[in-house]
C-alpha cells in the first residue's frame, strides 16, 4: 500500500513538474519575444531623425520654400490619431499618393493621454512615415491638461498653440488654446485681432480647432464655455470653414454662411454615440481651393487589423511605459531578466530530458 502511494505521489510530482516546465517555457518565451520586438521597434525609432516639418513654427517657415500651383491651393486634414500609428500610417500612405499638397493640419488628440512620453512616441512615429509636407498641430484635450502636460510643454514640442499664416491669399488660423476658460479668453483675443487685421486681404479664411462651437444641434461637439463668442466672430468676419475633430467621425454643417466640418477619422477608435453610424469611418480629408470654389474630398481608409492593433499596443506600452521603468530600476530589471532567462533555460532543459527519456528504448528483461 505504501509503495502504491509512493508511485502515485511520484506520478503527481512528475505531472506537476512537467506542467510547471511548460508554463515557464511558454511564459519565458513570450517575455523574450516581446522584449525583442520592443527592442527592434526602439531601434527602428532611433533610426529616424526628428522631423523638421512637424510643428507650427517649423511648418510656417517651410511653406514659402515649397513649389506650388499658382491658382490652386490644396491642403490635407487629419484628426484624432490617439497614438494608433497603424491606421495613421495608412492615412499617410494614401496622402502620399496625392500630388501638390501644400500643407497638412492635425486637429489634435495626436496622443491618447497628456504625457510627454506619448508625445515623443507620436513624434517618432510621425518621423517614420517620412512625410515631408509642412504639418501644423492643433492641441486637443488628450494632448494637454493642467498638472500633467500643459501648454508650456506642448509649445516646446510643436510651437505656439495659437497661430496664423497666409497661403495663396487665404488666411489660416489655428486655435489650440481652448482647453481652459483662461486660454479660451486669450484665444478669443488672438482670433479677433488676427481677423480684424488680415480678413480684408484674404480670399478665404480657414480656422482649425479641436472642439467646435455648438452652432447647431447637428454639429458633433462637446462645446466650449465661450462658444457663442467664437461663433459671433466667425460670422462677423465671414470665416469660410471651421474644421474640428474630437468626435471620431465625419460631419458637415453650414450655419449662417460658415461651414463647420468635423473630420476626426485619423486613427482613434470609432464609437457610436447619439449620431449613430453617420460618418463613422476612418478617413483623410483634402480641401482644394480655386479662385471661386472650394472642393472637399473625403477618402475612406481601412482600419488596422486586430493583430496590428495588438502589436501597436505592445509597442506603445513597451516604449512609453516598460522602458522608462527599466531605466529607473536598472538593478531590479537586471535581476528579473536574469531570472526569466534562468527559468526559461531550466524549463527547456527539463522538457528535452523528458523527451529523451520518453524515446529511450526499454531495458531488456533478464531471463
Amino acid at each position: 500500500m505504501t509503495s502504491v502511494r509512493g508511485v502515485v505521489a511520484l506520478l503527481s510530482w512528475t505531472r506537476i513538474r512537467s506542467l510547471v516546465a511548460w508554463l515557464v517555457v511558454l511564459a519565458g518565451g513570450c517575455a523574450i519575444a516581446v522584449a525583442l520586438y520592443v527592442a527592434f521597434q526602439l531601434w527602428d525609432h532611433g533610426r529616424s531623425a526628428s522631423p523638421d516639418n512637424l510643428g507650427n513654427t517649423r511648418a510656417a517657415a517651410l511653406l514659402p520654400l515649397r513649389p506650388t500651383q499658382s491658382n490652386v491651393l490644396k491642403f490635407a486634414i487629419i484628426g484624432d490619431i490617439n497614438n494608433r500609428p497603424r491606421t495613421f500610417e495608412a492615412v499617410v500612405r494614401r496622402l502620399k499618393e496625392e500630388k501638390d499638397v501644400d500643407l497638412l493640419v492635425l486637429l489634435g488628440d495626436c496622443v491618447s493621454r497628456q504625457e510627454l512620453s506619448l508625445h515623443q512616441y507620436f513624434i517618432s512615429e510621425f518621423a517614420e512615415t517620412c512625410l515631408t509636407i509642412p504639418t501644423f498641430v492643433v492641441a486637443g484635450n488628450h494632448d494637454v491638461k493642467a498638472g500633467m502636460f500643459f501648454y508650456d510643454g506642448f509649445e516646446q514640442l510643436y510651437g505656439p498653440a495659437n497661430f496664423s499664416f497666409v497661403s495663396h491669399d487665404c488666411l489660416f488660423i489655428g486655435l489650440g488654446g481652448i482647453h481652459s476658460d483662461q486660454k479660451q479668453l486669450e484665444t478669443l483675443s488672438f482670433l479677433e485681432a488676427t481677423l480684424a487685421t488680415q480678413r480684408a486681404r484674404a480670399k478665404k479664411v480657414f480656422v482649425f480647432m479641436h472642439y467646435l462651437p455648438k452652432a447647431s444641434e447637428d454639429i458633433p461637439t462637446d462645446g466650449m464655455t465661450y462658444e457663442k463668442e467664437f461663433q459671433n466672430l466667425f460670422e462677423k468676419y465671414r470665416v469660410s470653414y471651421v474644421f474640428g475633430g474630437h468626435y471620431h467621425r465625419l460631419a458637415r454643417t453650414e450655419v449662417n454662411g460658415v461651414v463647420y466640418l468635423v473630420t476626426g477619422g485619423g486613427g482613434a477608435r470609432l464609437e457610436k454615440d447619439r449620431f449613430g453610424d453617420i460618418g463613422l469611418f476612418h478617413h483623410l480629408t483634402l480641401i482644394k481651393v480655386r479662385d471661386n470654389s472650394v472642393c472637399e474630398h473625403v477618402i475612406p481608409i481601412h482600419a488596422a487589423s486586430q493583430s496590428d492593433r495588438f502589436l501597436e499596443k505592445i509597442e506603445r506600452l513597451g516604449i512609453t511605459w516598460a522602458l522608462p521603468c527599466v531605466e529607473h530600476h536598472m538593478m531590479t530589471s537586471a535581476v528579473l531578466a536574469a531570472a526569466v532567462v534562468v527559468l526559461c533555460a531550466w524549463g527547456v532543459t527539463d522538457r528535452i530530458r523528458s523527451l529523451l527519456r520518453f524515446r529511450r528504448p526499454p531495458r531488456p528483461v533478464a531471463p
